[in-house]
């Protein structure tokens, strides 16, 4: 048995919506599997190298619910996507863990089927917390998701495809966020104003992706429930955003828990006139220089290949 699996990254929430939303990105971890005689994890750090590597933990897991053995598994990673930056690193492991059981289980040999991949976004979205992340990494494309309280299935989603005229730009800090650290710091509850703030523009946002009107990403592309507890864990974040906001960018969101801040622009002369004012700025910030990756969506999500 020989196969891989890629999962592209991921940018939840996008400004109003919060644990809810997310687009992914073409850039991407590539897992390698083959059978071994014992279980061991190449390319990596050291420190992610052990039996709680969370590939690992999603691949038995995924394995106990489908009733199949847990083969011992040499797993190859080839990761670009950042650890602890807001793209979907864990997700991607995540995601990934649990389509290789699959494979091994004999599915998806050909391609997943949309069941198949529905029962993949089931078993992550239960091992994620929630399904903003999961959803794009599987599906591609933008998604809107939901996880229910009570019955089964409990995790929902609808997708579409993004202009594939638009680019994400990603500016990475170079320092990490935890996700823990940024779910702490929001507040227990929020007032109801907010709550509604956010629900009309996260309601017209979805209908912005899905019908490519940037007019109407400018408009809805607003927060007051996350971003504005988390960016003061952020260093740069109002500077930042502000020299995107003069360089032209359509809309800016804090990608998932951050710390990477997403700026969108529509493509072409655009694209470059951004790239160039931003570079600038983020080469010369005083907690070390940003990096910017210019990024397109990915309309296809999580892929198989069998050897």
């Amino acid at each position: 048995m020989k196969f891989a699996v890629t999962v592209p990254a991921t940018s939840a929430n996008i400004g109003p919506g919060f644990d809810a939303m997310g687009i992914a990105l073409s850039l991407y971890n590539r897992f390698e599997i083959k059978t071994a005689d014992r279980t061991r994890v190449l390319g990596c750090e050291e420190c992610y190298a052990g039996s709680d590597n969370l590939f690992l933990q999603a691949f038995r897991h995924a394995a106990g619910l489908l009733g199949s053995p847990v083969p011992e598994i040499e797993l190859r990673v080839e990761a670009t996507i950042p650890l602890a930056r807001g793209l979907g690193s864990s997700a991607a492991m995540i995601v990934g863990g649990v389509a290789a059981a699959f494979v091994a289980a004999g599915m998806g040999s050909q391609g997943f089927d949309e069941e198949e991949k529905r029962r993949i976004f089931e078993i992550a979205t239960e091992l994620e917390g929630h399904p903003d992340n999961a959803a794009p990494a599987i599906f591609g494309g933008f998604c809107s998701s939901i996880l229910k309280e009570r019955g089964s299935p409990r995790a929902f989603y609808a997708r579409c495809a993004v202009d594939p005229a638009w680019r994400f730009h990603a500016l990475i800090p170079p320092f990490e966020l935890s996700t823990h650290k940024a779910r702490a710091a929001l507040p227990v509850s929020v007032p109801r104003s907010d709550a509604v703030f956010n629900l009309g523009r996260a309601a017209l946002l979805a209908l912005a992706f899905q019908t490519r009107r940037l007019d109407l990403v400018v408009a809805s592309c607003e927060d007051k429930i996350h971003q504005p507890y988390r960016a003061p864990l952020v260093a740069g974040y109002e500077e930042i955003t502000h020299v995107c906001e003069s360089a032209g960018a359509r809309a800016v969101w804090l990608s998932g828990a951050g710390p990477t801040i997403m700026a969108l622009s529509a493509g072409g002369a655009e694209t470059e006139d951004m790239l160039a004012a931003l570079n600038t700025t983020l080469s010369a910030r005083p907690e070390g220089a940003w990096l910017q990756r210019i990024l397109h969506a990915d309309d296809v999500g999580l892929r198989v290949e069998v050897f």
